[in-house]
């Protein structure tokens, strides 16, 4: 199973050796309407996940083929953060870092779970998508699980903000007709 991929070069972030955490295919608990991957029916829990030994086997080849990449970057053919093995991932992947720096591109829904909040703020850059904060809109555009609730993954992505140490960047992606009016952006002016 090929876990890894890249490096890409990221606009964002530079040169991004991938890490695929759901390689088998699109797990995630959003269905956005702009994804790039065919729809799927939102799920809340990952299913048939490498395991961290695997992963950071991967990650340690790149390291000794000696590629090039200033970011290690945890993703997913859908939500990373559903990864059951998170916690244990992150601290791994810090002891062969190599001081490149660790990256999460999440829809922001781990903040909603302790364990995954708190794994979280091992990495050293965390990039979180918020599409709307108004709830109606939010699930027009991300079609999330019914049971996400906004107002909740708002106030844990603010108190997340006011203990990470690392760089936490909010990602939105602004979509004609659902969330580009000046109230949409208002709205997330306010959220933090």
């Amino acid at each position: 199973m090929n876990i890894i991929f890249g490096p890409v070069n990221s606009r964002r972030f530079g040169l991004s050796l991938g890490v695929d955490l759901s390689p088998a295919g699109k797990q995630c608990n959003f269905d956005c309407v702009y994804c790039e991957l065919k729809p799927a029916k939102p799920i809340l829990c990952a299913q048939n996940a490498p395991n961290v030994d695997e992963v950071v086997a991967q990650v340690q080849k790149a390291f000794d083929e000696r590629l090039e990449f200033d970011f290690i970057t945890l993703t997913a053919n859908g939500e990373p953060s559903l990864y059951p093995h998170l916690d244990e991932l992150i601290k791994a992947l810090n002891l062969i870092k190599q001081g490149k720096k660790l990256l999460i591109l999440s829809n922001g829904t781990g903040v909603l779970s302790e364990p995954k909040f708190k794994a979280m703020l091992g990495l050293d850059v965390v990039k979180f998508s918020l599409d709307s904060a108004v709830e109606k809109t939010f699930f027009r555009v991300d079609r999330a699980a019914k049971s996400i609730n906004l107002v909740q993954m708002i106030d844990k992505m603010a108190e997340f903000k006011a203990v990470f140490k690392g760089q936490l960047v909010i990602e939105v992606l602004v979509v004609q007709g659902l969330n580009d009016n000046e109230f949409e952006f208002k709205v997330l002016n306010e959220a933090f």
